[in-house]
């Protein structure tokens, strides 16, 4: 790269990889401010963050291009990051971290994980992730650990890549261990353990995990604005596994030394409640967003993380974001227990339970599936019968997650209609249509849904079930009276006319069944 003044931001628009690595460090030692983006970033997108760091270089595959236009702004002095969040609900935010913080995170973490000379590491994390940048590149750097790093995931290659290089400490993130436990490649021989963090880690992850490998894994939890790790679990032990990830939903571990937690409900200190981190290790603040930054952080130095935990046997077990919290008809339910509950009465794969807005509660909980197999929708049938916690509505093969696996619960939950109507509705026929028009109002092109109208038709069994409009094309909306069965249609709409996501909305009004709405696109 070329001379720069310190502080000076440089934009890195480059796949995870020796070159990433190599101008990440080179940054840090220069005393430049690196802004990692994904290789995938749009190119409207890369250059809105150019124009809003002052960014005087940006690097792509194509090359480094100087932009002429540095500005020297005093906020960037220290800096040697700034970390632009994922944007999944509004304008990314770019997060400042000082080098002071990222350096000790990384010695922190690097302690913890006993990151020497000799004790190879690896991660299949890209770079431009704070997780895989602080802990791993950085991490490393300062120890002189050797570092594997993998330009995709393969489960098979990966392992035998650990193997063939000795690694004893490896990182990834709960998204990829379905994968991983799918291949069930053999252990490698030299690895204590995996790391997990970005996401919670499920009951049902962990018991599998065991299952294949036994107890050895520990998880994370940070945030980017408190630059990786702030808690890590213990040491893999047998017994203390399986008391607390195989018996008890997983926690995600006790705090870094330095680090100082509160649990806040309504102002106050409480058992349960809002996570508040405060640690040397933490943002600046956000770029150019002075607003959101008094917001996130308090005057004596709290980091209000918006995730809501409790503390279970000295260590943090979380139970989802306060944000996504689903209040239903003033009763406060958290959308971990409710999954937790789908599980344990047999749901199979990839779940969420979001909060679907509702004029009369507030919200009602929604079921989204990403799995359409028969099995899945079996189980959701039945808890929608009769089940724990039982959803408003259900959705299969629209599950959406960040890059690091987490659920977009809120996102999912705004495109998403529930059914319930109040008792002086439940004599007007005309119900299953009106809910047809808001489901095909808030379905991706929904303004040419293909409208089906099966409320006057006799009610359809599994040989007796009219056609119903294919795939390609716009979305199908069919509405229903009471007494046909909905699950009939959606196999219908997924099995034979070739649809790929579908769901399910009973309209009801108490405990009676007043017909309601299927849809598939």
């Amino acid at each position: 790269m070329p001379a720069l003044p310190a502080a000076a931001r440089v934009v890195l628009v480059l796949p995870s990889g020796p070159e990433l690595a190599a101008l990440l460090l080179e940054c840090l030692g220069r005393g430049l401010v690196a802004v990692p983006l994904g290789p995938r970033t749009e190119p409207a997108r890369v250059q809105e963050i150019v124009d809003r760091v002052g960014a005087a270089v940006v690097v792509t595959p194509d090359g480094v291009t100087a932009t002429g236009r540095h500005a020297d702004r005093p906020d960037a002095d220290g800096l040697a990051l700034i970390m632009f969040t994922s944007g999944s609900t509004g304008t990314p935010k770019g997060v400042m971290l000082p080098r002071t913080a990222v350096l000790a995170n990384a010695r922190h973490t690097a302690a913890l994980h006993g990151l020497t000379p000799d004790r190879p590491h690896a991660t299949c994390l890209p770079l431009f992730h704070c997780n895989a940048l602080v802990m791993s590149l950085v991490g490393t750097h300062l120890t002189g650990t050797p570092l594997l790093l993998a330009p995709r995931f393969d489960p098979a290659t990966w392992f035998a890549d650990l193997d063939r290089n000795a690694v004893r400490t490896a990182s990834m993130v709960p998204a990829l261990l379905p994968d991983l436990l799918d291949a069930a490649p053999p252990w490698p021989g030299r690895l204590d353990y995996v790391i997990t963090a970005a996401a919670p880690l499920t009951g049902d992850l962990a018991r599998r995990f065991h299952d294949v490998y036994g107890p050895r894994l520990r998880q994370g939890y940070g945030l980017t604005e408190l630059v990786n790790f702030s808690f890590t679990s213990p040491q893999p032990e047998p017994a203390h596994w399986r008391a607390h990830y195989l018996d008890a939903h997983p926690p995600v571990g006790e705090a870094l030394p330095g680090t100082e937690l509160r649990l806040v409900d309504g102002g106050r200190d409480a058992d349960a409640g809002e996570v508040w981190i405060r640690s040397p290790d933490r943002m600046r603040g956000y770029w150019d967003d002075p607003d959101t930054t008094a917001a996130t952080l308090t005057d004596d130095g709290w980091l209000r993380t918006g995730d809501l935990g409790r503390v279970r046997d000295g260590l943090l077990v979380l139970d989802g974001r306060r944000s996504e919290r689903i209040d239903r008809g003033g009763e406060k339910v958290y959308p971990l227990d409710v999954e937790r509950s789908w599980r344990d009465a047999g749901l199979p794969g990839t779940a969420a339970a979001v909060p679907v807005p509702d004029d009369v509660l507030g919200h009602e909980i929604g079921m989204v599936c990403a799995g359409t197999s028969p099995e899945v929708r079996d189980a959701a049938r039945r808890i929608l019968a009769a089940g724990p916690q039982r959803p408003g509505t259900v959705a299969f093969g629209t599950f959406a997650a960040t890059s690091t696996g987490k659920p977009q619960r809120s996102a999912m939950g705004r495109g998403l209609v529930a059914g319930r109507v109040g008792a002086a509705a439940a004599a007007d026929p005309g119900g299953p249509a009106r809910l047809a028009a808001r489901v095909g109002a808030i379905l991706p092109d929904g303004c040419r849904a293909r409208h089906v109208d099966l409320t006057g038709a006799p009610a359809p069994t599994g040989g007796g079930t009219p056609d119903l409009p294919g795939a390609p094309g716009p979305p199908v909306v069919v509405a229903h009276g009471p007494g046909t069965c909905p699950w009939v249609l959606l196999d219908r709409l997924l099995d034979d006319a070739g649809h790929t996501a579908a769901g399910v909305v009973p309209l009801r009004a108490g405990g009676r069944d007043l017909g309601g709405v299927v849809w598939a696109r």
